[in-house]
């Protein structure tokens, strides 16, 4: 009884805090479940794209392993699952109060999940390139970069959320820090990753150069 009456005052408070969705659109005898729709969308979501996916990313360059690239594929496939379920809960949600594809969190939150469904498929193009050619190319770079654009959208779109649910102030701050130092982790990974290819790549250029300097010696040598 004590719990009902405090969901009930929850969807209340939630709902005075949202002025403009007081019309005839609204699931009035669905607002009791709005308290637990919003913090399933929200915890699944933070998980998906704050935690898995950007782990999910760092994986793949951390582990040298020869299974990595499944690591990666089941670790990704685990945020994808989240994130469908966080989608689902979303559209139930914004149907009762009548918040659906009316404002910026749900329409760039669809978009992005929409184009996130098609990351897989540009995997398995680069993965399938890589394995004939043993060489990054185009592919490679599209799913990559692909992924870190939407993986960051992901994140603003989660502090757009939290605006747009009127989240407290802790909340939100606790949001940016963590949501901050996973930045901060993928940002120096990709600046480990390629500091570490241009000294592939100039290790070698001077090898190359080195064998072409000792053939040339010994082809001049009497």
């Amino acid at each position: 009884m004590i719990i009902k009456t405090f969901q009930t005052l929850v969807s209340i408070l939630v709902f005075a805090s949202l002025p403009s969705i007081a019309n005839a659109n609204v699931i009035y005898q669905d607002l009791h479940l709005i308290p637990q729709f919003a913090k399933v969308h929200g915890i699944v979501m933070g998980v998906a794209f704050v935690i898995v996916f950007p782990l999910g990313s760092l994986l793949i360059r951390a582990l040298r392993t020869k299974g990595s690239t499944w690591i990666h594929a089941t670790w990704q496939l685990l945020g994808w699952v989240l994130m469908v379920a966080g989608l689902a809960t979303g559209i139930r949600l914004g149907k009762i109060i009548n918040l659906l594809h009316n404002n910026t969190h749900t329409i760039l939150g669809t978009v992005i999940v929409v184009l996130m469904l098609i990351q897989p498929f540009i995997g398995f193009v680069h993965h399938r390139r890589f394995l004939a050619t043993q060489q990054h190319g185009t592919w490679t770079h599209v799913h990559v970069w692909f992924g870190r654009t939407l993986i960051l959208l992901g994140i603003i779109n989660g502090g757009l959320g939290l605006q747009l649910a009127g989240n407290t102030k802790a909340g939100t701050i606790v949001y940016g820090v963590v949501a901050g130092l996973v930045g901060a982790a993928c940002f120096s990974m990709v600046v480990f990753v390629e500091a570490r290819k241009r000294n592939q790549q100039v290790d070698a250029r001077e090898t190359s150069s080195e064998t072409g300097a000792e053939e040339r010696s010994k082809k001049c040598t009497p």
